[in-house]
């Protein structure tokens, strides 16, 4: 398992993006920093090498456990593990070719609805795709899935898949969340 990061810069920041490699295959992860949250690309970056031993001494077999070592190894950064996470299930996708609303979604495509009235949820808060397809499941109340479009798409395919598992779904640029 290679495992690489670097410094992207957009319109409106710098931001972190990571791939984790197996052979021909790879995931991409992407994690914005945030001001408004104490957040910047350097402790991102700091972050990143403190997992570094896990991501490169882990397999594609690891891929379901992956966000649970990081959160025990070094708790408290759901961002960077959402990143990870993401990577391992793109990479497990490609190598398994099991498309990925099978692996963390639904096999349906809903028309994207907003609940005006529900909690946003923004995954990259949470950190573990397991634990948030499963939210719906487990709780009664309605959220809406904040699907965000990364400046180069990273992690698109990913984040539409795990969008099937809610009912209302909201798109924003990360310049659009900036600003809320």
């Amino acid at each position: 398992m290679k495992f690489f990061y670097n410094l992207k810069r957009s319109d409106f920041g710098e931001y972190v993006v990571i791939e984790i490699t197996e052979g021909l295959n790879s995931g991409i992860g992407a994690i914005f920093p945030e001001r408004k949250r104490g957040e910047n690309y350097k402790t991102i970056m700091g972050v990143i090498e403190e997992y570094r031993h896990i991501v490169e001494s882990s397999t594609i077999e690891d891929t379901f456990c992956i966000a649970e070592k990081l959160e025990r190894d070094f708790p408290g950064h759901p961002k960077v593990i959402f990143a990870i996470d993401a990577a391992f299930k793109e990479l497990y996708s490609k190598t398994t070719k099991i498309p990925l609303t099978k692996l963390i979604g639904r096999n349906i495509q809903n028309e994207c609805i907003e609940n005006k009235d529900g909690k946003k949820l923004f995954p990259e808060y949470i950190g573990q795709i397991d634990v948030i397809k499963s939210l719906p499941k487990i709780f009664e109340e309605d959220f809406t899935f904040v699907l965000t479009k990364y400046p180069e798409n990273e992690m698109w395919e990913v984040l539409k898949a795990l969008s099937t598992n809610f009912e209302y779904v909201e798109v924003m640029t990360w310049k659009e969340r900036l600003f809320i």
